[in-house]
C-alpha cells in the first residue's frame, strides 16, 4: 500500500521522494512551468493516446490502478471509476495540484514520486498504464523494473516507450508474452503486458504436460 508516513489523502499532503540528480531536476522545472497549459498545448494529441490505451483495456476492472507519469491525470479519470484505488504518479507537483482540479469526486490519491523509485509496496497493483513517459534504453529498464516489482501475478500493464521501433527495450527485461498494439507516432510505441492471460495460458500448457 501507499506509505502512510508519506501520503495523508484527508489532508490532501503529497509524497516527496528524494529523486535522483540526473535530469530530475530540469525535467520536474519544465513540467511545473507546462502544467498551466499543458492540456491545452497536448491535448488533442493526448486524447488520442488515451483512447487506444482505453481501447486495450476495455472493460477491466481494477483493485487498484497505478498511473505512472499521469501528469494532470485525464486518463486516470476515464480509469478511476473502475477500481477500488486509482493513483497518480509524477515528478511534477504543480501537474499533480492541476490534475486533482475537477477530480476530487473519483476519489484519486495524487503522489509525487519518480519511476524509479516508486513508493508502493511489492505486488499490491493490479493495473498500471503510462503513457509518454519513458524512452528505450537504461531509464525504461529501471522504470519497467519498479514497474513489475509493484505489479500483481495478475496484472494488466499498458505502457508507450519513445525510441523502440527495434523493440530493443524488451531485450532486457526477464518477462514474457509483451505484445505491440501499435505505434502511436514514429517515435512513440505502444505495448501491453497481461500477466492474468500469461498465466492461463502457462496453466494450460502445464496441464497438459501432466
Amino acid at each position: 500500500m501507499v506509505n502512510p508516513e508519506r501520503f495523508n489523502a484527508l489532508t490532501e499532503q503529497y509524497i516527496d521522494t528524494p529523486l535522483p540528480a540526473k535530469d530530475t531536476e530540469t525535467i520536474t522545472e519544465w513540467y511545473d512551468a507546462l502544467s498551466r497549459s499543458y492540456d491545452e498545448l497536448y491535448g488533442e494529441e493526448q486524447n488520442k493516446k488515451h483512447a487506444e490505451v482505453l481501447q486495450v483495456i476495455g472493460k477491466r476492472e481494477f483493485n487498484m490502478i497505478v498511473d505512472v507519469g499521469c501528469g494532470t491525470g485525464k486518463l486516470l479519470g476515464f480509469i478511476a471509476p473502475r477500481s477500488k484505488l486509482a493513483l497518480g504518479i509524477d515528478l511534477s507537483i504543480q501537474m499533480l495540484r492541476k490534475g486533482k482540479q475537477g477530480k476530487t469526486s473519483l476519489g484519486i490519491q495524487w503522489i509525487r514520486a519518480d519511476a524509479s523509485h516508486l513508493p508502493l509496496q511489492d505486488r499490491i497493483v493490479d493495473g498500471v498504464t503510462s503513457v509518454s513517459m519513458t524512452e528505450s534504453g537504461p531509464v525504461f529498464e529501471e522504470h519497467f523494473n519498479e514497474i513489475s516489482r509493484i505489479a500483481t501475478v495478475d496484472a494488466l500493464l499498458v505502457i508507450t516507450i519513445f525510441g523502440d521501433k527495434d523493440r530493443t527495450s524488451w531485450r532486457q527485461p526477464k518477462e514474457t508474452g509483451i505484445e505491440l498494439v501499435t505505434a502511436l507516432s514514429d517515435r512513440e510505441q505502444l505495448y501491453l503486458l497481461d500477466k492474468a492471460k500469461n498465466r492461463v495460458g502457462a496453466s494450460s500448457e502445464s496441464s497438459a504436460l501432466v
